[in-house]
C-alpha cells in the first residue's frame, strides 16, 4: 500500500488532526459539562504516593474505595498533605481536574481545596503490609516491558517468554492466535499452577526467575476465587522478582491488589495474545520503513555522490588538458636538458678518467711507503724483543740477588735478637747484683757511723789510733763493694 494516496479533484480535502488535537478536543468537551462547576465530597482511604517528586507544587496521592480496590487521584496542596498519615479514613472536597498524558489517556483527578480525617489507620496490618509493598515496588521501579521486547526484536534477537496458566484452564482461541502469530519472532514457554496453592505457583515463579526471560505472564480468567492473587506470600515474591512480570488476569472492572505490583497489566487474557502479535507486526513493520527510508537515503546520497563525481570528473578533465599542455612544454625542457646533462656525464667520465690515474699513481707510492715503514717496524720490534729479553736477564740476577741479601738479612736479624736475649738477661742479673750490693753498702755506712760514734765517744790520748783503724776497715769495704759491682 502506497503511502500516498490521490484524491479526486472535484471533491473537498479531507482535514486530519493530530493526536494532541484530538486530545485537546476531548479535554475542552469534558471542561465544559455540568459536573466541572460543582463542588465534589468524597471518602476513602487515604494512601500517599510513593513516587512523589519533593520538588513538586503539589501531592498526587490516591484515594481508595473502603470496600475495594477503586482508586482515584488526588491533587492535594503541601500545606494540606503535611499532617495526613498513610491509610487514614479522610473526607475530601473538591473539583474535578484532568490531566492529558503522553499515550492518549485523559486522567481524571480531583483537585483537593479541604480535607478532614475521620480515624487514623482504618485499615488491618495486611493492607498496612500491602501498602508497604506497593511502597517497595515504586522505589524499585517498574519495568518498561515494552521497550525489553522492542529492544530484542529491533536488533534480531528472540525475546523469550514465560507464559503461566491455571491448572485445567481454557485458553481464549483469540489468545491462542495471537501467541501463534508472534511465535515468528518470540519463544514462548507455558507453564501451569494451582493458583489456589500460594506455595506452589511461589515454586514456579522461583524457577522461571533462575531461567533468563525477558517477561513472564500470569494468565488467568475472571470470577471467583481471584483474590487467592493477593495472597500476602505471593505479593511478597512478586516485589522481589527479576524478571519483569505481566498479568493477564480477571476483568477490568476486577480490581485486585496484586495488578498494582507487576510491570505491565494488560485487561484480559484475550488482550495479551493481541498485544505480542501487534508488538511484532509494529516492530516489523517499523523496521520495513527504517529499511525503505533507509534505501530512499542510501539512493539519494548516491546520486548526490553521483553528481558530484560528475563534476570533480569535469574539472579533473580540465586539469588533465592543463597538465597535458604543461608536459608538452616539459617535454621539450627535458630535451634540453637531457643534452646538457649528456655533455655533463661525458666531462665528468674524462674527468674520473684522470683521476683514477692519479689515485692508482698515490696508491702505488703509498704501498711502497707502507712497505718500508713495515720493515721498519719490524727491525724496531727485532730490537726491542731483545732489549727486553736482556731486561729480564738482569731483573732475574737482581731478584736472585735481593733473595740471597733477605736471607742474610733474616739471620743477623735472628743473631741479633739472640744477643738482646742475652744481655737482656745479664742486665737483669747486674741489677739484682747491684741491689744486693747497695743493701751492703748501706748497711756498711751505719756500721761505720756507728764506729765514728764510738770513736768520738773514746778518750782522746787514743782517738787516732782508732780513727785510722776505722779508715782502714771504711776502705776495705769500699773495695770490697766496687769488686762486687764491677
Amino acid at each position: 500500500m502506497n503511502d500516498l494516496t490521490i484524491y479526486p479533484t472535484d471533491q473537498p480535502l479531507v482535514q486530519f488532526l493530530t493526536p494532541s488535537e484530538l486530545l485537546g478536543m476531548f479535554t475542552s468537551y469534558l471542561s465544559q459539562q455540568e459536573a466541572n462547576r460543582q463542588v465534589i465530597f468524597l471518602k476513602g482511604i487515604y494512601l500517599k504516593n510513593p513516587k512523589h517528586n519533593p520538588q513538586w507544587q503539589s501531592r498526587y496521592d490516591v484515594l481508595r474505595d473502603e470496600s475495594n480496590q477503586t482508586e482515584i487521584t488526588l491533587q492535594i496542596p503541601l500545606r494540606l498533605a503535611d499532617n495526613l498519615k498513610d491509610g487514614s479514613l479522610v473526607t475530601v472536597c473538591g473539583v474535578l481536574g484532568r490531566r492529558v498524558q503522553i499515550n492518549s489517556q485523559i486522567q481524571i483527578m480531583l483537585v483537593i481545596s479541604r480535607i478532614e480525617v475521620v480515624q487514623d489507620q482504618a485499615i488491618d496490618e495486611d493492607e498496612m503490609r500491602r501498602i508497604e509493598l506497593r511502597r517497595i515496588k515504586a522505589s524499585a521501579g517498574f519495568r518498561n516491558v515494552d521497550t525489553i521486547l522492542e529492544n530484542c526484536l529491533y536488533n534480531d534477537q528472540r525475546p523469550r517468554i514465560a507464559l503461566i496458566f491455571a491448572q485445567g484452564s481454557i485458553t481464549d482461541s483469540d489468545f491462542k492466535a495471537g501467541v501463534e502469530a508472534a511465535r515468528a519472532s518470540i519463544d514462548f514457554d507455558e507453564y501451569r499452577a494451582t493458583f489456589s496453592r500460594t506455595d506452589e505457583l511461589i515454586k514456579v515463579l522461583d524457577e522461571i526467575d533462575t531461567d533468563s526471560y525477558e517477561a513472564v505472564a500470569i494468565v488467568r480468567g475472571g470470577g471467583a476465587g481471584l483474590e487467592v492473587l493477593d495472597a500476602m506470600p505471593l505479593l511478597e515474591r512478586i516485589v522481589k522478582l527479576n524478571t519483569p512480570l505481566i498479568a493477564a488476569v480477571g476483568h477490568p472492572d476486577e480490581k485486585i491488589f496484586f495488578k498494582l505490583l507487576v510491570d505491565k497489566e494488560v485487561a484480559v487474557p484475550n488482550d495479551l495474545g493481541h498485544y505480542f502479535k501487534n508488538m511484532v507486526e509494529s516492530v516489523t513493520e517499523q523496521k520495513t520503513r527504517s529499511r525503505a527510508q533507509l534505501t530512499e537515503k542510501i539512493k539519494k546520497q548516491f546520486q548526490e555522490q553521483l553528481e558530484a563525481g560528475q563534476k570533480q570528473n569535469k574539472e579533473l578533465q580540465e586539469k588533465l588538458t592543463a597538465l597535458t599542455k604543461t608536459q608538452e612544454e616539459s617535454t621539450k625542457k627535458q630535451a634540453e636538458v637531457a643534452k646538457l646533462h649528456d655533455e655533463q656525464v661525458k666531462a665528468a667520465h674524462k674527468q674520473n678518467e684522470e683521476l683514477q690515474k692519479q689515485l692508482k699513481t698515490i696508491t702505488e707510492e703509498q704501498s711502497k711507503k707502507q712497505a718500508e715503514m713495515v720493515k721498519l717496524h719490524e727491525e724496531q720490534v727485532k730490537a726491542a724483543n731483545k732489549q727486553n729479553e736482556e731486561l729480564q736477564k738482569q731483573l732475574m740476577t737482581i731478584s736472585e740477588q735481593n733473595e740471597q741479601q733477605t736471607k742474610k738479612f733474616n739471620e743477623s736479624l735472628k743473631a741479633i735478637q739472640e744477643t738482646n736475649g742475652n744481655l737482656q738477661k745479664s742486665i737483669e742479673k747486674a741489677n739484682a747484683q747491684s741491689q744486693e750490693s747497695l743493701k751492703q753498702l748501706n748497711q756498711s755506712k751505719d756500721q761505720v757511723l756507728e764506729l765514728q760514734r764510738k770513736l768520738d765517744a773514746a778518750q782522746k790520748p787514743s782517738s787516732n789510733t782508732a780513727l785510722y783503724a776505722c779508715i782502714g776497715v771504711i776502705v776495705i769495704l769500699l773495695i770490697i763493694i766496687f769488686a762486687l759491682l764491677a
